[in-house]
């Protein structure tokens, strides 16, 4: 559970580093991970979403569709 809590604290360094666990956790192919990827992608995304300054930017548009897509591979599970 450490990386975990790597993973999430990394992404405060940088306003796009959601992307990156986003995509591992869209990547994943290993059932038993993909809910540990799908929890650290949306925290992270809760994290970005908290740090924009303007609701209706492209980049919060990016990151709801993020969400959603998550949200549709975890009913899959």
């Amino acid at each position: 559970m450490e990386w975990l809590c790597a993973e999430t604290q990394s992404v405060s360094q940088n306003g796009r580093d959601w992307l990156d666990v986003y995509r591992a956790a869209v990547m994943e192919f290993d059932r038993d991970k993909l809910p540990a990827s799908i929890d650290v992608a949306e925290k992270a995304i809760h994290q970005r979403l908290r740090g924009l300054p303007i609701a209706n930017s492209k980049e919060h548009r990016e990151l709801r569709d993020a969400l959603n897509s998550l949200a549709v591979l975890k009913r899959m599970l």
